[in-house]
């Protein structure tokens, strides 16, 4: 462990505290999850609740803590570690944005019901979560920031009863006699707004169902949003999902929301146990692309660090970034391309093209319904 912080342990949970003159000054949580990047799925720390004792502030125990962290992850076998945070203080210790803070829709409940779906919607229920699972873990297959979820985070649709000045969770699923196609959740019912803030809805349509249960869905959540006399229906989603070329007939509005050195961040823990952990995907890229056949090794080179990805007999490419460079192109956040401007040098002209293969530029996110 890492020397001077106290570590308690509580399911998935590890919470942090510094100490000085056993006093606490300073603490934290690592939420431990497993989080997708390509077909793999890595241990991730999510970092929360970053807290300083209000009388020490000021003293730099802030910093002692992160930088105590950042050796106790390593200890503890994370490969990576992604928080929400303020700007102008993570970036110290490695961390860069790697993702949007939020991907919302908008559109009218009048487009939405020009939508023509025919298949039944009704509320989810307990029996239904394995379902649930599954359509979550094929939305999400290819997306990169997703976190691992398992069927009891769909178990519960309703908030602590003792939390009583929550509203109360719904989900609901669009289903074709085999059971449910998609699903929607709200966090909070079908209040477009609330007093104790943002209303959250998560969308899950895969790819091979979409123009067979997304209109029904958005659908059936217009009809509720008129209920409520709400003129306008949100939910998330990300640019390239499939539901995006159904509501295309209809119209609507996505407001992004990108951060700079703020919100949705992210930091190599152990480069290392990285290139170990996407070696598969890697591999797999190499084989499905038949005019990279040639490539035998790929390494990354942080200047201080170099770590390699043995793929098989061939040349070698070589990519030459920071770290935290590194993450936004292994999330998909910022191209080869993009990060050759401020990187002229990071990998020769003539292999640009087999990284961009490998590592692909896409739209990298975490569902809200995660955040910690």
């Amino acid at each position: 462990m890492a020397e001077g912080i106290e570590a308690k342990r509580q399911g998935n949970e590890h919470r942090l505290e510094l100490a000085v003159d056993s006093e606490a000054v300073a603490r934290l949580t690592i939420v431990d999850r497993q989080m997708r990047l390509g077909d793999t799925w890595v241990r991730m720390g999510g970092l929360a609740s970053v807290r300083t004792n209000p009388s020490h502030r000021g003293k730099g125990y802030g910093r002692q803590l992160m930088e105590k962290t950042l050796g106790y992850m390593r200890e503890e076998g994370f490969l990576v570690s992604v928080l929400f945070g303020i700007p102008g203080f993570y970036d110290r210790f490695g961390y860069t944005t790697v993702m949007p803070r939020k991907s919302l829709v908008t559109l009218s409940t009048s487009q939405a019901e020009r939508l023509s779906g025919g298949l039944t919607v009704r509320e989810a229920r307990l029996e239904d979560r394995s379902a649930l699972l599954a359509i979550y873990d094929a939305a999400n297959r290819e997306q990169n920031g997703a976190l691992q979820r398992t069927a009891n985070a769909f178990s519960s649709w309703t908030d602590d009863p003792d939390d009583w000045f929550q509203e109360r969770r719904k989900v609901l699923v669009a289903e074709d006699g085999g059971g449910p196609l998609a699903y929607a959740l709200g966090e909070k019912g079908w209040h477009p707004a609330s007093k104790w803030g943002e209303a959250r809805y998560e969308i899950a349509v895969p790819g091979e169902t979409a123009f067979r249960a997304g209109p029904s869905l958005v659908r059936a959540l217009a009809a509720e949003a008129a209920e409520q006399r709400s003129e306008w229906l949100s939910f998330e989603m990300v640019p390239d999902a499939p539901l995006a070329a159904v509501l295309r007939d209809v119209g609507y509005k996505q407001e992004i929301e990108y951060s700079s050195n703020q919100g949705g961040m992210g930091c190599i823990i152990d480069l290392a146990g990285l290139a170990a952990a996407l070696t598969g995907t890697v591999a797999r890229r190499l084989r499905e692309r038949s005019a990279l056949n040639d490539v035998g090794k790929v390494v990354w080179d942080c200047g201080s660090e170099q770590v390699e990805i043995a793929c098989g007999r061939g040349k070698t490419v070589s990519v030459k970034l920071p770290q935290q460079a590194l993450l936004q192109l292994l999330m998909g956040y910022r191209s080869i391309t993009e990060l050759r401007r401020n990187w002229p040098g990071c990998v020769a002209e003539e292999e640009v093209a087999t990284v961009d293969a490998l590592f692909p530029a896409g739209f990298p996110y975490m569902w809200r319904l995660d955040h910690f």
